[in-house]
This record gives structure tokens, C-alpha cells and sequence, in this order.
């Protein structure tokens, strides 16, 4: 058998054996997605998430996002409350009054989002970066900033930072609300005297 037949051969196997594995691989997902939907939780891939914000959907709680691609994305008023956003890519983003609430965001990318008046509180934010974020009037109650980065992030007006759990956090050149300071060694916030 010649050279070329062999290559073609071969090179029908291997078509073969991916059309399987992306059949295999639809029937997974299809699986996955019938036992979220037991649950009520809806699953929405990045071009539906994106068809479902330019129709003015704005509640995803209940939702599971597949890749989603949120840089730059203008997300304000969204309600993503409970939603695993872990390692997403939300750099630049425009988050402003979003309720996020219990949202899972461990280890996600902030880096120079807004997130002016945002519900922060009980939200998972580990490992997150969050450099140069808009953190002004946040609710940041209970939200979990253990080994985040927020260099330079604006947190003015979120006197809510005394209760976050800021273990580890980076807080180099942040404006922190008034009356608020950090004490470095330690890595927690206290209330200034009058």
C-alpha cells in the first residue's frame, strides 16, 4: 500500500474517532445539563448568557454559566446571586449596582472593574485579583477576600470592609473608606478614634 494511503487512512481514523469523542462529549453535557435542570438551575453557554442580556434579562440567579466571556461586559444591575463565576474573567467589566450576593468568585479577574454600589456580601472572592477595582459604597459584609489582590482598588464609602474576612489580602496604595485603616502586620481593618 502506497505512502498516501496510508496517510488517508489514518487520517479517516482519526476524524472518526473525534466525531466520537465530540458525540460522547455532547451526550455528557446533555447529562449534566438534564441533572442541573432536576435542581431548577438553568445552564446558559457564553452566546446564550449574551442573547439572554441583549433581550434586558438581568435575574441569573439559579444559573450555570459554560465559559462565559465577561471582559468588558457591561453587566450593571445583574443579579448573578449564588452563580460559581470561579476564575472568570471579569477584568474591566461594568458591575455597578450588581447584586452578587453569595457569588462564588474564587480566584476570578476584577482587575479594573466597576463595581460601585455592588452586593458583595457572603461572596466568595479567594485568590481573587482585584487591582485597580471600583469598590466605592460595596457591601462587602461576610464577603471572603482571603489572598486577594487589590492593589490600588477604591474601596471609599464601604465601611462594610470591618467585616470581611481580608486574611492575606493585598491592599497596597488602596483608598479605604474614612475612618478606616489597615493595620499591615496583621492584615485586618480597625475603626480610627475620633
Amino acid at each position: 500500500m502506497s505512502t498516501k494511503k496510508l496517510l488517508a487512512n489514518e487520517a479517516r481514523k482519526m476524524v472518526t474517532v473525534k466525531n466520537e469523542n465530540q458525540e460522547d462529549q455532547h451526550l455528557i453535557e446533555s447529562l449534566v445539563r438534564g441533572f442541573y435542570n432536576l435542581f431548577g438551575i438553568e445552564t446558559l453557554r457564553d452566546k446564550e448568557f449574551c442573547l439572554a442580556l441583549k433581550k434586558g434579562r438581568k435575574d441569573f440567579r439559579k444559573t450555570r454559566l459554560i465559559n462565559p466571556d465577561l471582559v468588558g461586559k457591561n453587566l450593571d444591575g445583574i443579579n448573578l446571586s449564588g452563580v460559581n463565576l470561579n476564575k472568570v474573567n471579569l477584568s474591566e467589566a461594568s458591575l455597578i449596582k450588581a447584586q452578587l450576593h453569595r457569588t462564588k468568585m474564587v480566584g476570578a479577574n476584577l482587575d479594573s472593574a466597576n463595581l460601585k454600589g455592588a452586593n458583595l456580601s457572603r461572596a466568595n472572592l479567594k485568590d481573587a485579583q482585584a487591582s485597580w477595582a471600583d469598590l466605592r459604597n460595596t457591601n462587602l459584609s461576610n464577603t471572603v477576600l482571603r489572598n486577594a489582590n487589590l492593589t490600588g482598588a477604591d474601596l471609599d464609602k464601604s465601611q462594610s470592609i470591618l467585616e470581611a474576612k481580608t486574611m492575606f489580602a493585598r491592599f497596597d496604595h488602596a483608598r479605604l473608606p474614612d475612618g478606616v485603616v489597615l493595620v499591615k502586620y496583621f492584615r485586618f481593618f480597625l475603626k480610627k478614634r475620633s
